[in-house]
This record gives C-alpha cells, structure tokens and sequence, in this order.
C-alpha cells in the first residue's frame, strides 16, 4: 500500500454537496482539496447525458451510470431502449438527466448564488407557468382561483398571509406535522386545502400531503415569496440549461483551477480513525493498488445509509444510528419521452402541468388514493434539449420507497406497469395528434431522486449533523445533512452550513438573506 501527498481536506464523494465544499475551501480558504469518487464521473446524482456531454455513449454504459446515480433502471420503453438509442439518436441529439431535477426559487437558487460568489455562472432556464388539471382542460393557477365563490378566493389570501407570517424559527415547530394536517386546522374550506395541498406534494415530489412536512413546505414557500419568484410567471422552477450536470461541472472547475485535484473510479475503502480523530482514508484508485492519504479534515459526502462501508457503525452514537435506520429517500417512476412536436402550444407551454388524480388510478391502492401526475415540456423552456423543433417532455409520477399505509409501492412491479399504462392512456386521450408526433418514451425507477423525502420525522432537527458528533475533524455533506429546502437548492444551502463548521466562519452570507 502506497501513500499518497497530503492534502488539507479530503471529501469523500464528488456529488453536489461534495463539490461545493471543495470549490469554496479551494477558491475563498485556500485549501489544498482531494476529491475521491467512487463512479468514473462526477455529479451523483446530477448527471447529464446527450448531446452537450457525450453522445457517443453506450447503452450499457448510460445503465451502468443509471444504476450507481440515481439507483435507477429502466422498465418500459416503446420502441425497444437500443432502438432509441441507435435509430432515434437518444444521446447524439438529445439530451437527459438522472431525474427530474427542480430547484425553488429557479434562477435565484443557492448552487447558482455560490457559483456566482466564486466567479462563476450557472444558467438556469426558467419554467414559466404552472397548469391544473380540472374540468378537462389544463388552467392556470389563478384561472381556477378567479372560478371560486368570493369567500374561498378570500380564505385562500388569508391563509397565504398566515402563513408568510411564520418566520424561519417558528416554522421548525411544523416540521414534524404532515401538511395536511396543518391546513385543516389553519382552514375549513376544502378549496384552500385541496389548492395547497397539490402544491405542497407537487414541491416536495410527494403523492399525498399526509407525508409531506409541513414546516419544510412553510420555508419553501415563504423563501419563493421573499425572492420575488412565482411559478406562473416564471422563476418559480426551472431547469439548468444544457443538463444538470453542468452544475457539478462548474464547482469542479473551480477546484481544478485553485490547486486542487478530483480522482474518479477511486472508491474509499475507509475512513481512517486515529483515537477519535478522522485523519485521511484509505482508496483504491482505479485497478491499482490502495493507498492511503492523510489530511486535517475529511468531509464525507456518502449517504449516512450507505457510510457503513467505509465509517462503522459504532461511530454513531445510538440516537443517530436509529435516525439513520429510519431514513428514506424520495423514489418515482420517471418518464422520458421524444415528440416531434410539442403537444401543449398555447401558455404555459414552457411550465408545468399536474393532475391530482391521474385517470385510472383511483383504484390502484396508492398513498393518497391515485397518483398525482405532472409533466413538463423540458425543451420548451430549455431548446438545447431536443433537436430544433422537437420536444422533450418530461414525467413524474412519486413512488413511496417506505409507506406508513402499506407495502412499499417502488418495489411494486405490476403498480409500475400499471401507472405506465395510464399515463399514455391519459395522454392519448387529451391529445388526438399523440401517436403522429410520438418517437419514442422510456420510463425508469427510480429509487433514489433525492436522498431524503421531505416526510415528518426526518427534517429539522432529525437531519444529521454536518459536524460529526464523535469524531473530530470528520464533516457531512450532501442531501441528507443539516439543511432546508428542496433537493440540489436545499444542498447548496448545506454546503455553507458544512464549510462553516470546517473554517469556523459563517459561509451562509454568500447566500441571500432569504435563504440562510
């Protein structure tokens, strides 16, 4: 076994909450960093693929990479995978990620607020509108709003002003109640809770508000409001143009151009503890043979779940291993389909579309009695998606990895199949043109979007600290640490609260006020 020069800091994992570490300690402190991944590319769960990255990848290797990002795998496609690939151009012409990648706040969202501190920028094309399902037409938010008796479009204005009025600090005492329950007993009108209800399932990627935290959505919600952002006018949402990917593309140029280093397909075998000191790790880089390399600090950006391989479990003291044994990620089928045209051209062509009861499934048993369906033409607010003229269009439908209610429904094969049936049942119904500009649709199972669902009992103080709570000099990143808000947004917000605690300084400043 080789040693290799020591480093200042040593970050396990060149995921996003990995590389923002690196790229601030790097850029702003100075710090000689070592990222160490595991998989022969950078981003975790944010990749990219087509053709802005590489279009000259393989089936196999767009698997492969599916597999070891997302947790995901691919269930149905029509026509057959290798003929979307080979006939349809799927990578030479399109281009796709691991899953459906929203951010809050859209273009003001915190990854960009950091790039932008560091010298860099991140475009981010926003989704403009937001579209419901009801009475058999897609309607702006508001159109439905305008069609309510006087009295609900007065108690809906009510509880929004309620609820803005909750600060950050009180929010934390609702992280623990569903959002469900929060608004029956803030409202009595079904209107008000069935509109806020959708909206916090639709933010959280969850099917029913039940599971939804509800001091989680209150942060969310009152950070869009204080940035000035709205889904229907755009900046709500959006996409980052040209592939998710590019994010993890730009904090790892910051670390490549200050000095430091990112070693891919060179999995960490352990961390090395020294009393109770982490003092470096212990890798293999590639097919060689392991090394070890020593530094001051480690940040492990792994999954707490999925840290035994490398941290045992006696490192955690009891309250933290029961927290880590309970945690579950947000899951879904994913859909990814190539039309020739878009099929919504009218407003909010550009936005996003949902239905609260996805036709045909009110009978399957799914938590919340049938699935919210949303979808996106991805191309619309971001054209490097698609070939001139063509559409991406996007799909998502929540599959619950752990389920208060019953059998867990990702596991659930004849439930997936189903789902993938009415979904083109739906479409084929609301479009007559749908099978002349239909090329190809792909779905997959993905059992891991984000690290951590936005559910009571895993938020706020439930979070595991960035700061390990035995170990000294041993620091936690990623989508399952302390933080708030929603998936890569609410990561960037956890990267500041991670370097923090490694530099002794506040590095939340860099974000906007509305977002610390």
């Amino acid at each position: 076994m080789t040693t290799t020069s020591e480093p200042d800091v040593i970050i396990v994992g060149a995921g996003l909450g990995g590389l923002i570490c690196g790229a601030l300690l790097a850029k702003l402190e100075g710090r000689k960093v070592l990222v160490l991944e595991r998989n022969p590319d950078i981003g975790g769960k944010i990749m990219s693929y087509g053709r802005l990255h590489d279009p000259d990848l393989t089936e196999e290797d767009y698997r492969t990479s599916l597999a070891a990002c997302g947790h995901s795998k691919i269930v149905y496609s029509e026509p057959d995978f290798p003929t979307i690939v080979e006939k349809h151009g799927l990578f030479k012409n399109w281009i796709v990620d691991t899953g459906w990648h929203q951010m809050s706040v859209g273009p003001r969202n915190r990854f960009a607020q950091l790039a932008t501190a560091l010298g860099k920028k991140i475009n981010i094309s926003p989704t403009v509108g937001f579209l419901y399902f009801e009475d058999g037409r897609f309607q702006q938010l508001s159109e439905i709003v305008a069609g309510w008796p006087k009295e609900s479009q007065d108690e809906r204005r009510r509880v929004a002003q309620y609820t803005s009025r909750i600060s950050l600090e009180q929010s934390h005492a609702y992280d623990h109640v569903d959002y469900q329950a929060f608004l029956e007993t803030v409202t009595t009108d079904r209107r008000v809770i069935d509109y806020y209800g959708l909206m916090g399932c639709y933010s959280a990627g969850l099917n029913d508000p039940a599971t939804v935290s509800a001091g989680e959505i209150i942060r969310v919600n009152n950070m869009n409001n204080m940035a000035g952002t709205h889904f229907q006018r755009g900046g709500g949402g959006g996409v980052v143009t040209g592939g998710f990917k590019n994010v993890a593309t730009v904090f790892a140029e910051v670390i490549l151009e200050n000095g430091g280093e990112i070693r891919t397909s060179s999995p960490v075998r352990e961390i090395l503890v020294e009393g109770s000191t982490a003092v470096g790790v212990r890798f293999r880089p590639g097919n060689g043979p392991e090394e070890q390399v020593r530094a001051p600090v480690v940040i492990n950006n792994v999954p707490a779940r999925h840290l035994g391989r490398v941290l045992p479990d006696r490192y955690w003291p009891l309250d933290y291993r029961q927290r880590i044994k309970t945690q579950f990620p947000l899951a879904g089928l994913l859909g990814f389909i190539g039309l020739r045209e878009p099929i919504e051209t009218g407003d909010g062509r550009a936005g996003d579309f949902s239905i609260r009861r996805l036709p045909g499934t009110e009978d399957l048993g799914v938590i919340g009695g049938a699935s919210i369906f949303s979808f996106e033409q991805t191309s619309e607010a971001d054209p490097t998606r698609a070939p001139e003229g063509k559409c991406l269009l996007n799909t998502w439908i929540s599959l619950y990895p752990e389920n208060p209610f019953g059998p867990a429904e990702i596991n659930n094969d004849g439930l997936i199949a189903t789902l993938v049936d009415r979904i083109y049942d739906f479409f084929r119904a609301r479009y007559p043109q749908w099978d002349d500009v239909y090329e190809w649709g792909y779905f997959t199972q993905a059992r891991d979007m984000y690290g951590l669902s936005v559910s009571p009992g895993q938020l706020g103080e439930r979070r595991l600290p960035v700061r390990h709570p035995t170990l000294h000099n041993l620091f936690h990143a990623g989508d399952t640490t302390e933080q708030w808000g929603i998936a890569t947004d609410g990561v960037g917000h956890g990267a500041t609260l991670t370097v923090s605690a490694v530099t002794g300084k506040d590095y939340t400043r860099l974000l906007a006020p509305w977002g610390r």
